[in-house]
């Protein structure tokens, strides 16, 4: 190569280098105006001070029941908190306590805040890290480290900040809610603690904590459109709506039993096989825990494969599936990247639970963050 084109060459690298960063730049400004961006860092000494002037530090405490599942409590808060754009930190200041998470959150923002945290599913109790030890707070009693509360040389106190008040969620879950069944004769029965048939294809009692973390992820505060196709006794359309009563809710589920039920909390309510339900509009999110039964998998595919056409360029889907159904499903899978997803233990049932998207440039966005959950959590 003469001098002339090695030059010529050097100028189109350049110019190659300036449009990549540029187009990375206009990618992440676009999902950070759609309040998608999922960030993280992890703190040196070297930054702490800064970030700890500029931000406060939100600690998050998962429930017992959820302790194995910090990395969706972590996606869940980042999901919750999307309009506060908040980052998660890797290296939790408090490291001795099992089942903390922390994020950095905008300073002044306490009453949004609160309001966002209420409706959270994995976690329930919520600190704040104060670093002007001279004021005088009393530190949060929950929290018992047998370490100096010190993060990076900074000392610091834990404040108590939120707690969800347990009475309410309560009677949010399946066991207190009200939900309406056909009778055999046709008439409407309203019941407490609706279960199913106890079928492999009738069970129908998804925990509140897994209800509110798959509405969650779907973002009910920024869609305005989403679907349970497999809705059993509606608790996803039910946590979606106690986050968001404006939201459009679509249910269906093959079993008419369930349709005066399903009609009390969904915007429209279908009863039909999922593969032949027809949609009037793009939908931008399609959560639902599918049924775990392996004979009931190949209708599943041809469901959720034929319903992914109606999601918005943007859209996701919620899945909850059986562990031995997600192989299967995620291979069928195609125009869907998939975000996160780990398996868990349902009471001896190890299901999966993963977070796909329509988006390409969230995906690759946000792969950074799914591997920070995975080697940090």
């Amino acid at each position: 190569m003469v001098k002339s084109d090695l030059a010529i060459f050097a100028v189109f690298y350049q110019k190659c280098l300036v449009f990549a960063t540029f187009s990375s730049f206009m990618i992440a400004k676009i999902l950070c105006e759609r309040g998608t961006l999922m960030k993280y860092i992890t703190i040196t000494k070297l930054d702490v001070s800064d970030y700890v002037n500029q931000y406060d530090v939100l600690v998050c405490q998962v429930r017992p029941s959820r302790i194995k599942a910090k990395q969706w409590a972590a996606m869940e808060i980042s999901s919750v908190l999307a309009k506060l754009d908040p980052i998660f930190i890797t290296n939790t200041p408090i490291g001795d306590i099992q089942g903390l998470i922390a994020f950095f959150v905008p300073k002044g923002k306490d009453i949004t805040l609160r309001d966002l945290l209420n409706h959270v599913g994995y976690c329930n109790k919520f600190y704040k890290l104060n670093f002007n030890v001279k004021q005088r707070q009393i530190p949060t009693d929950n929290l018992k480290s047998i370490n100096p509360y010190t993060w990076k040389g900074l000392p610091f106190i834990p404040i108590d900040f939120f707690t969800i008040d347990e009475e309410t969620f309560e009677a949010h879950s399946v066991m207190n809610r009200v939900f309406a069944v056909y009778q055999q004769d046709f008439t409407v029965k309203y019941i407490k603690g609706y279960r199913g048939d106890g079928s492999e294809t009738g069970r129908r009692a998804l925990p509140l904590e897994d209800a509110r973390l798959m509405a969650n992820l779907a973002l009910p505060l920024k869609i305005k459109r989403l679907l349970d196709p497999f809705a059993g006794g509606g608790g996803i359309i039910h946590a979606a709506k106690c986050v968001n009563e404006d939201l459009h809710l679509i249910s269906a589920d093959v079993d008419r039993t369930v349709e005066p039920g399903l009609k009390l909390y969904a915007t429209q309510h279908h009863t039909c096989d999922a593969r032949e339900l027809k949609l009037d509009e793009p939908i931008d999110a399609i959560v639902t825990e599918v049924p775990f039964s392996m004979a009931y998998t190949d209708i599943i595919i041809e469901a959720i494969c034929y319903l992914a056409k109606y999601l918005t360029s943007d859209g996701r889907l919620i899945l909850m599936c059986h562990r031995d159904q997600f192989l299967l499903i995620s291979t069928a899978l195609t125009g869907l990247f998939p975000v996160y997803y780990r398996e868990l233990d349902r009471k001896g049932t190890p299901i999966t639970i993963s977070y796909w998207t329509k988006d390409k440039a969230f995906y690759e966005a946000t792969k950074g963050y799914a591997t920070a959950l995975r080697e940090f959590i």
